[in-house]
């Protein structure tokens, strides 16, 4: 058996739908015009069957002629005529296949549809990612709970109104807000004041890990990755082990937070040269959270030198040597 040199697409007219005997065929009538099946039989050394298969198959195609005689012979069509009308032919095919493709599409979208959700829905686009929050907090029955850390999709501090809403039909809140999140604007401690006003559970901590939302404890609302510098990409989680493991995370981290008082401290408590009101909670959580004199200054429209006076007065009151040791005390003493 000869070795012979493998056919590349390009030498072949399969792609054109023209088999291996009938190209072996066709590309002896360019050599041989006019032969009869008996000759192209004898130099292909094929059988005399295959090769009026081949010949027929050819006919067909447009590739072969043959002459009115009792022992017809065979003529090729030329290559340019011949292979135009193939591809022609085929280009054809290939747009009713995208046709059909087209509509198998649309059945695989029906099928989806009727199927159960994925675990994991992936939300694009800053808008988008906004939006689905929202819509998420009108669904929500009993709990919502927040990690609240930057980035925002607007500006720091802008009220969310869908959380006020659900508050007032009963929807239970629970929000961990970082020192980030609260120094970002002075509208930010106004906004927590206000949710915490309305019902919402408020701590803080130092830092917190990412950006998250439970609804319901039955799914999970978290950046596509936890180092993301934006929120254009968003996931909505459905109950599985990554929505456990987002539930423990935020289950942990309130053990540990801080509260946030909804209003001032108890009646009484000092009043240092009139100048420390012993009714300004909002100083007190303020401190509690480490924030510097001239982020408190910012967020109570205080100068610089105010703030820190009546940061001074609030630590005698308590008797503490640092901020960390003034927010101990006042937890302690149940101011926050």
């Amino acid at each position: 058996m000869k070795n012979e040199a493998p056919v590349s697409a390009v030498d072949s007219l399969q792609a054109l739908g023209i088999s291996r005997i009938e190209e072996s065929v066709y590309r002896l009538l360019l050599r041989y015009p006019g032969s009869a099946t008996s000759e192209i039989s004898q130099r292909l050394g094929a059988g005399r069957h295959s090769v009026r298969t081949a010949l027929s198959g050819l006919e067909r195609h447009g590739l072969v002629s043959q002459s009115p005689s009792p022992q017809p012979l065979y003529f090729p069509v030329a290559p340019d005529v011949a292979m135009e009308a193939l591809i022609l032919r085929r280009q054809a095919d290939l747009e009713q296949a995208r046709t059909l493709a087209e509509r198998l599409m649309t059945d695989f979208h029906e099928g989806r549809r009727a199927q159960p959700p994925g675990l994991v829905e992936i939300v694009s686009g800053t808008e988008a990612v906004h939006s689905r929050f929202e819509h998420l907090q009108r669904g929500a029955k009993r709990l919502v709970q927040v990690l609240d850390t930057p980035p925002y999709a607007g500006p720091g501090g802008t009220p969310n109104k869908v959380e006020l809403e659900a508050l007032a039909r009963g929807v239970e809140y629970r929000g961990i807000y970082d020192k980030a999140a609260l120094e970002a604007a002075p509208g930010t401690i106004d906004a927590v004041a206000r949710y915490v006003a309305a019902g919402e559970q408020a701590r803080f901590l130092t830092a917190l890990p990412l950006k998250l939302a439970t609804i319901d404890r039955e799914f999970g609302y978290v950046p596509l990755t936890v180092s993301q510098p934006d929120i254009a990409q968003f996931m909505v989680v459905r109950p599985c082990s990554l929505l456990d493991a987002l539930l423990y995370i935020f289950d942990t981290l309130w053990a540990s937070a801080t509260p946030i008082a909804s209003g001032p401290g108890r009646p009484g408590q000092h009043d240092h040269d009139g100048d420390f009101a012993a009714h300004d909670g909002r100083l007190l959580n303020l401190l509690a959270t480490g924030m510097t004199d001239q982020a408190i200054a910012r967020h109570l429209g205080l100068s610089y030198r105010t703030a820190r006076r009546r940061v001074a007065a609030l630590m005698d009151a308590l008797g503490a040597e640092s901020r960390f040791q003034a927010g101990v005390r006042a937890s302690r003493n149940g101011w926050l």
